[in-house]
């Protein structure tokens, strides 16, 4: 798809989102009405790509998305050069799940600089969240690579080479977790904490990269270090909703129950937490447990959780079935996977 094809497309997605107007401004159109639209209009008059990339950024980080998305697109229309104002486009749709036009926005930009490292890695993370794991490890390779040209390596660089690798605080924090997210898949941990400890080494207080490497002990048996791991990511950061539910589930499997429920009850209702404790003692075949949970969580919400009402028909299943000898496998239960957070789950 042609640059002018791909910019429509977004400026489609943008108008979908917002009341059309007949106005024209900088050659694309108003999409903005109401009490704002006379800020909006002023905006897209911006004439310089530098002053619309700033006014991108503060959007951005003001919450603003619909606006950024508009003053990137800007941005690219000034400078059509100005691959950076294109990635941030692709990460915009990425994170609101639009993964087509972000994939389109990140090929464009590849396809002009196949070596832009902020796109490879924002690729990789995309196919990461959609569970095209090949295409996820290969992007992300080259982003490794690309990072460790910057610092003087060879940027030829395979999953296993984690222990040559260097970072320093520029480094891509998201990449390196993803590839530890990618051997956590292959059950292969020494790999995937040895990359969780590079990340570390580029923010040691990022809640992410806290929630992979517990999890990743979780995987592997080491449940002491990954309650130890847990915590610490909640001492830096109490608001990021992974970590309780990563440590809720683990404090679970421990038969820790109360503080279990304590641990989901941060991020969500009594009642979910309660149908969560018991879903995952189900799991484990603990029908007493479970059903006790669920019992609880119907009593505290008995006219909405119907969940609840479910899983206690599950338990009742089960135990008709065992009463006839019959198959009694229930599955895994549900996490919250690091770096497809997407929003996996804190997508990486």
């Amino acid at each position: 798809m042609n640059r002018t094809s791909l910019l429509l497309a977004m400026m489609a997605v943008l108008s979908g989102c917002q009341n059309m107007g007949p106005e024209k401004a900088g050659g694309f159109q108003s999409v903005y009405r109401g009490d704002n639209s006379v800020l909006y209009q002023v905006q897209s008059q911006i004439d310089s790509p530098e002053l619309a990339m700033q006014m991108a950024a503060r959007s951005y980080h003001a919450g603003e998305t619909d606006q950024a998305l508009y003053q990137y697109l800007r941005a690219i229309e000034l400078d059509p050069k100005r691959y950076d104002a294109l990635v941030w486009v692709g990460r915009i749709h990425r994170e609101r799940g639009n993964t087509q036009l972000a994939e389109m926005a990140f090929t464009d930009v590849l396809g002009n600089d196949p070596n832009n490292l902020d796109a490879l890695a924002e690729m990789g993370l995309l196919n990461l969240g959609i569970r095209r794991h090949g295409e996820a490890e290969a992007f992300l390779l080259q982003a490794v690579g690309e990072d460790q040209r910057r610092l003087g390596g060879t940027p030829k660089v395979a999953l296993g080479d984690v222990a040559r690798l260097k970072v320093d605080s520029k480094s891509p924090v998201r990449v390196y977790n993803g590839l530890g997210v990618l051997a956590d898949l292959k059950e292969n941990f020494s790999i995937s904490q040895a990359y969780y400890l590079l990340a570390m080494k580029i923010d040691p207080r990022a809640p992410l990269v806290q929630n992979s490497l517990g999890y990743s002990y979780y995987l592997a048996g080491n449940w002491d270090q990954a309650e130890r791991t847990y915590k610490q990511g909640i001492s830096f950061d109490p608001a990021y909703h992974p970590l309780w539910r990563n440590y809720g589930l683990l404090l679970a499997r421990m038969g820790r129950y109360e503080e279990a429920i304590s641990a989901f009850e941060q991020v969500e209702k009594p009642a979910e937490a309660s149908n969560d404790v018991g879903y995952i003692c189900l799991v484990e075949g603990k029908l007493d447990e479970a059903e006790q949970f669920f019992r609880s969580a119907i009593d505290q919400s008995p006219a909405h959780y119907e969940t609840a009402w479910d899983n206690l028909n599950r338990v009742q299943q089960i135990r008709r079935l065992r009463g006839l000898g019959g198959a009694t496998s229930v599955g895994e239960p549900v996490a919250v996977i690091p770096g497809a957070e997407v929003r996996p789950v804190a997508l990486p």
